[in-house]
């Protein structure tokens, strides 16, 4: 019986009732899964709630495709819900905004995970999830890093930086690329010193683990400010409970916490120190862009991945692997030759695109762009063809048709490719070379998707 539950979201509680959603048989699992995130404190209830909001449209989807069994979910229909999510509308009568898209989709594959650990006789098969659309949404907090004539300027400020919240935060990040979370929850006794060789280690909670985590005989540098941070809010610690020392006044004069997230600070001092790009663009700093930098530049010098891994408090060696370490200008200029190899070939035919129509849409499979004939991608849920396990999108595959009902897929990648192109990037002038004719090719497919659509 799935009784209601409270969820405190911003202050307030939330009633969550699983009542009346359907299919019964899949929603019953992720009741309990739920349940069990909140009972482990792996989660926010802020988190829990959005996730069941999200969650919601995987059960109108599977209504919608009468699936009972989560375990007959193929790549077929993993590429149906793409296309679900994107032409399903909002309580709002508004398109399901992209991002929401990609939790959708995130959320289910975190579902699918649990499902495999606890019931693996109701769970999908995880190669499903091996290709995601959504990879390259979240570009900038996957795979921007500092560049070293970034980091350079930020070691040049530091040396001046008078505001010691602002100095040892940066430092702590700049060295050991803590999250910010952990970084504004250090306490007073942070600070210990080591029996062996009489240097100071730091002593801070994970706060996903919530295990306490030691950093052996960290730099000089990182020991003073910590210790001069400490001492400055000594007063503020005596006037309140706390016992963190990233503690402030508010405009009321009394001591308050800072924040998770600090990108106000960060602002600040790029400001403050007129921190600028190699091509004079403006910089945007976050806390994870120095923890990817950090695993990067200790990956090109040459140190074990395992290094990496601990340095980053990473379970598994995976995550740093896929989401952490990024390759050097030379090496990735290399590699987007290579993935953008089909752009060229397609630039020199005029099959870009099928327009004739004599493709039958049932014995196909919908994409976000099109439909693919390739007919082992529609029969085999356990096949996944090359090409598209290579790159996200199938435009130009010979095994692909696409007509005018895609053009507002194409128009927003369109808009996207500007987007990238006007972003600052680490990767230089050759880059925005790669952008300019993978914009120009989708704009080509636009106009002949439009003209198809006009004379039809």
């Amino acid at each position: 019986m799935m009784q209601p539950f409270i969820l405190s979201v911003a202050k307030r509680e939330k009633l969550i009732d699983y009542k009346g959603l359907e299919p019964q048989s899949v929603v019953q699992y992720h009741y309990e899964y739920i349940l069990h995130l909140k009972r482990i404190h792996t989660k926010t209830d802020s988190s829990l709630y959005t996730e069941i909001k999200m969650m919601a449209y995987l059960f109108k989807f599977l209504v919608y495709k009468d699936i009972q069994n989560l375990s007959l979910f193929s790549y077929p229909l993993i590429q149906e819900l793409y296309a679900f999510l994107a032409t399903t509308p909002t309580k709002g009568n508004k398109p399901l905004a992209q991002s929401s898209q990609r939790l959708v989709y995130v959320f289910f594959k975190s579902f699918a995970k649990w499902l495999n650990e606890y019931y693996p006789d109701e769970a999908p098969p995880l190669q499903i999830f091996i290709k995601s659309n959504f990879k390259r949404n979240n570009d900038t907090l996957k795979t921007t890093i500092i560049s070293d004539y970034v980091l350079k300027q930020i070691r040049n400020a530091l040396h001046v930086e008078d505001d010691v919240y602002t100095k040892a935060y940066i430092m702590i990040l700049l060295y050991y690329g803590l999250r910010s979370i952990d970084i504004v929850s250090l306490k007073v006794g942070c600070l210990k010193q080591s029996s062996k060789d009489k240097k100071y280690d730091l002593h801070y909670i994970n706060h996903k683990s919530k295990e306490m985590i030691i950093i052996p005989a960290i730099e000089f540098p990182v020991y003073k400010v910590i210790s001069a941070l400490i001492v400055h809010t000594q007063d503020l610690r005596d006037r309140s409970n706390f016992n963190e020392i990233f503690i402030k006044e508010n405009k009321h004069k009394e001591p308050k916490l800072f924040f998770a997230y600090q990108d106000t600070l960060l602002k600040r001092f790029v400001k403050n120190h007129t921190i600028y790009q190699e091509n004079k663009a403006s910089v945007h700093l976050t806390a994870h862009m120095f923890r990817r930098s950090l695993a990067t530049n200790l990956q090109s010098s040459g140190a074990p991945i395992e290094t990496t891994q601990v340095m980053l408090n990473h379970k598994y060696k995976r995550t740093t692997m896929q989401y952490y370490i990024k390759t050097k200008e030379e090496e990735y200029i290399k590699e987007i030759s290579g993935l953008l190899e089909h752009m060229q070939i397609l630039s020199n035919t005029n099959d870009i695109v099928l327009l004739n129509g004599d493709y039958n849409e049932k014995q196909s499979l919908r994409l976000a762009d099109g439909y693919c004939l390739n007919t082992a991608m529609t029969s085999d849920k356990e096949y996944i063809c090359d090409t598209f396990q290579k790159r996200g999108n199938c435009y130009g595959c010979t095994k692909m048709v696409t007509t005018p009902e895609f053009l507002p897929y194409f128009k927003e990648l369109y808009s996207q490719k500007e987007d990238e192109i006007k972003r600052e990037s680490v990767y230089g002038d050759s880059l925005q070379q790669h952008l300019k004719f993978e914009k120009e090719l989708i704009g080509t497919l636009i106009g002949k998707l439009e003209s198809f659509g006009e004379n039809r």
